[in-house]
């Protein structure tokens, strides 16, 4: 199968809603009649360090090493899957020590899950050992640090649970039964299982201590009104983030520490409204969010997440559609992220990591009244919005850094205003928009001469006040003060020394 590699040159491999994420490699494949075929994507580290990213394409799994060449990855192996019956061609992959699993939904040769051992690498090829067929077809795979494989199957064995003691040879350890029928996604950690059970439109917490005697914990059903298909445990264990893979869900940031009381903490959308998985990395989501490619939210406060950013993998669109962006692997050790597009191939990204911050704001116009609260405040970084309220305040949560943003109201711009953002803190600032203001023309008639200087000397003797715009046109030294260190400055101003 021929692979096509792409150097990164023209303007089908940028949007405006790429940020903070460079691009090092695009990775072309062969796609079905109906341009589908690339799926899942994972990674692997060699005990040399070599990193290698695993994607899924139409006709089964390539291997490729992405740290010789990050701009041109080197295929390094093709292991050959099922490949009839899909439209979309699903695999899923993950890796236990030197071993990699794969899964899949088509049918056809060498069904079940495939079992690779890479630890040749990077001196030899990965060796293939006999695929365990105590399952056939499976949409997803989630393996346990303790040993354990969790394989989606089907209606009676709904999740089929494999030990790998024996890493490279697998055998059978249990199955969840009949207690989830519609399971379509897994995650384990610590001896608790949380299942994403599809159109059941539920999220279930077992507790897997025992395979044997497998326990519920709890449901989380209310506000869930999609297709519940992946959920990741946030670091702390306090969180769990879920997607519905469904048209106007959000992504949602469960509380769960406690079981009686779960509660919605946060949400996310991306402008193409459909999201499909996320995998969490200390405070940070990362969100394959076909047609909007790979977004990155941060959830220090999970109560007001904030992208801190993204790369369009598809710049066709923004569609509802399902197309773009599979998945979004961010655990390689090299700081790059591995995202797999359905139609345009694997994707090798350098995100030099990001946090989100917060900034209270209260915004006054020129007379120190709080800005109409009909108006917006719209980012220039990508022109997310936010509401003002009735006392013109409003938060603001953006990626850390200077960010400039424009206020409008109607078809009105009222001005525009920079702040900075610093990780995980919240500032206060209040901001005048200041647009219409000139240093030192405290009589607001468009020019700087002798009658700005009367005005400034009756507010020092006390004989008349300043309004707010004035204090702020007429405080040039800004001490906070109207002194003779401001006439000094409107003098030179007129002569022509400022």
């Amino acid at each position: 199968m021929k692979i096509i590699i792409s150097i990164i040159i023209s303007s089908f491999l940028f949007s405006a809603s790429s940020y903070n994420m460079e691009i090092k490699s695009i990775t072309l494949f062969e796609n079905s009649q109906f341009n589908y075929g690339i799926s899942d994507v994972w990674g692997y580290t060699d005990e040399f360090g070599n990193e290698y990213a695993i994607v899924g394409y139409k006709d089964g799994t390539k291997i490729l090493d992405v740290s010789t060449n990050p701009e041109n990855p080197i295929e390094v192996f093709d292991i050959p899957g099922p490949s009839d019956n899909d439209y979309y061609y699903h695999r899923d992959y993950k890796t236990f020590g030197d071993v990699l699993y794969t899964v899949c939904e088509m049918t056809g040769g060498d069904m079940g899950m495939q079992v690779i051992d890479l630890s040749p690498l990077p001196e030899g090829i990965p060796i293939q050992y006999p695929t365990y067929n105590q399952i056939s077809t499976s949409h997803n795979l989630w393996i346990d640090p303790m040993g354990f494989a969790f394989i989606e199957h089907g209606y009676n064995d709904a999740i089929h649970i494999v030990d790998l003691s024996d890493p490279l040879h697998p055998i059978m350890a249990g199955s969840f039964g009949s207690l989830v029928s519609n399971t379509h996604d897994i995650f384990t950690k610590n001896e608790i299982a949380y299942v994403s059970n599809g159109w059941s439109e539920e999220y279930i917490i077992f507790d897997i201590s025992d395979f044997n005697n497998i326990q519920p914990l709890a449901t989380i059903s209310d506000g869930i009104t999609g297709y519940a298909h992946n959920a990741w445990l946030s670091h702390d264990e306090n969180h769990l983030i879920t997607t519905e893979e469904t048209v106007g869900r959000t992504v949602k940031i469960w509380n769960i520490e406690d079981y009686e009381n779960i509660t919605l903490a946060g949400e996310y959308l991306a402008e193409n409204n459909l999201a499909h998985n996320v995998h969490v990395m200390g405070e940070l989501v990362y969100i394959s969010h076909y047609t909007t490619g790979v977004r990155i939210i941060d959830i220090f406060d999970p109560t007001y997440p904030v992208e801190v950013a993204g790369y369009d993998t598809y710049p066709e669109d923004d569609s509802e559609g399902y197309y773009g962006c599979w998945g979004a692997f961010p655990y390689s050790q090299n700081g790059y992220v591995y995202a797999s597009d359905m139609q345009n191939g694997l994707y090798v990204l350098d995100f030099d990591t990001k946090y989100a911050g917060w900034n209270s704001i209260t915004l006054r116009d020129n007379l120190g009244e709080p800005i109409d609260n009909n108006a917006i405040i719209i980012s220039q970084l990508d022109g997310r919005e936010f509401t003002i309220e009735d006392n013109g305040q409003s938060l603001i949560g953006m990626p850390e850094g200077e960010h400039i943003f424009d206020v409008i109201l109607g078809e009105l711009e009222l001005g525009e205003f920079s702040i900075n953002f610093e990780p995980h803190q919240t500032l206060s600032e209040t901001i005048y928009l200041l647009d219409s203001i000139l240093p030192g023309d405290v009589s607001n008639d468009g020019i700087v001469n002798v009658v700005d200087i009367l005005m400034t000397i009756n507010v020092i003797l006390g004989q008349a006040s300043f309004d707010i715009s004035q204090e702020i046109a007429g405080d040039l030294n800004q001490d906070e003060a109207i002194n003779i260190l401001d006439i000094i400055i409107i003098v030179n101003i007129i002569l022509g020394n400022m």
